[in-house]
């Protein structure tokens, strides 16, 4: 292990003044041989063992910027009660690079209080606008021709104010895949976009609405899946239930609300429609291995679930691809894909040229 750098021990951590806990070193922007002297919150902490028999710590820290990991070789059983989930801590070590990846070698570290903090500074957000993109989901349900397929988005997007809100700060997922703030958002408008495009394409064999409504339904049960009003979790629901039953249950029971509103339809809501959507959303993952109770039986399932597998991973391996800080053209292994990825030009930092 690296020692602390110089200076360290002049100021003990329990005289930090509350003005040095602005936030001013971010998570992406570290590099390796950087000092790192900043506070971050803590999204995830591990004990392990090393093979010497040790104990050492696992961290994830996080800030609006991202995230990297932490690792704790002394003094262990001392911070132990500090470096907790979900908590803000000043963090004083050096990043280094390992097998391509950045990490924070953590000499010291010490708890905050909440008034020492801006949260805002710790939660990893997207980088397009919320309020854009809502008006970018609203114009899609404006364009639909069903009238009790638009009736029913309309009924969940844009009346239910617990919806409305809820969706422009959910992730869209707790590691994987848009996995920061509006990430829900970007996610739904993004797929809406290229079925909306499919459907241009395919014509006559598919129904554009259903398929709308499957990009804005498939995952809308992750706004009570997941807590995210700091780090993201599951909720109890969420672990018990899943998104996939939660979503159908919101269906059925907006639909019911719809059908007891005199005016509001044109007709009571028709069976198959119900049955159409509800399909759409137990089957967009794909496979029963996936989690879907049922494969895709109808050509806008399979599309939804084909879009949807797809938004999500151009996400994830562009993400992977910005954050990795291996020089040259090519990645370290990625542990989720088990393979190698190409960095193109905007991956490379402009001083590196074709990256040696």
């Amino acid at each position: 292990m690296k020692a602390a750098p110089s200076g360290y021990e002049k100021r003990p951590m329990t005289q930090i003044a509350k003005s040095s806990t602005s936030k001013t070193q971010f998570a992406r922007d570290l590099k390796d041989k950087d000092t790192v002297a900043s506070p971050f919150l803590i999204k995830f902490s591990a004990l392990a063992v090393g093979k010497n028999g040790k104990p050492f710590m696992n961290l994830i820290l996080m800030d609006k910027s991202g995230e990297i990991e932490g690792k704790i070789w002394e003094d262990v059983n001392r911070h132990a009660g500090q470096a907790v989930r979900d908590a803000f801590i000043w963090v004083e070590g050096r990043c280094q690079v390992y097998q391509g990846r950045r990490q924070v070698v953590v000499n010291r570290l010490q708890l905050l209080r909440e008034d020492e903090v801006e949260p805002k500074d710790y939660l990893a957000e997207s980088a397009l606008d919320p309020e854009a993109l809502y008006s970018q989901l609203l114009g899609f349900v404006d364009s639909m021709k069903d009238p009790h397929y638009q009736a029913l988005a309309q009924a969940v997007l844009k009346d239910d104010p617990e919806v409305v809100d809820r969706m422009k700060r959910a992730p869209a997922a707790k590691a994987v895949h848009h996995a920061y703030k509006s990430g829900l958002l970007e996610h739904m408008v993004s797929i809406a976009g290229i079925l909306n495009h499919l459907a241009g394409h395919y014509g006559k064999y598919l129904d554009r609405d259903l398929l709308l409504l499957g990009g804005f339904f498939h995952d809308i049960g992750k706004l009570w899946e997941l807590s995210f009003d700091r780090v993201t979790d599951y909720t109890t629901e969420g672990k018990l239930i899943g998104h996939l039953v939660m979503g159908v249950e919101l269906i059925d029971r907006k639909i019911r609300e719809l059908d007891s509103q005199p005016g509001r339809l044109p007709t009571p809501f028709p069976e198959d429609k119900k049955l159409l959507i509800k399909h759409l959303v137990l089957a967009h993952h794909g496979q029963l291995d996936y989690g879907s109770p049922k494969r895709p039986k109808c050509l806008e399932a399979l599309i939804l679930h084909m879009v949807d597998d797809m938004d999500s991973k151009v996400n994830a391996i562009r993400t992977f691809i910005e954050q990795d800080q291996t020089p040259g053209r090519w990645t370290a292994l990625s542990r989720q894909y088990e393979r190698y990825f190409y960095k193109p030009d905007w991956a490379m930092p402009e001083e590196s040229g074709e990256g040696g």
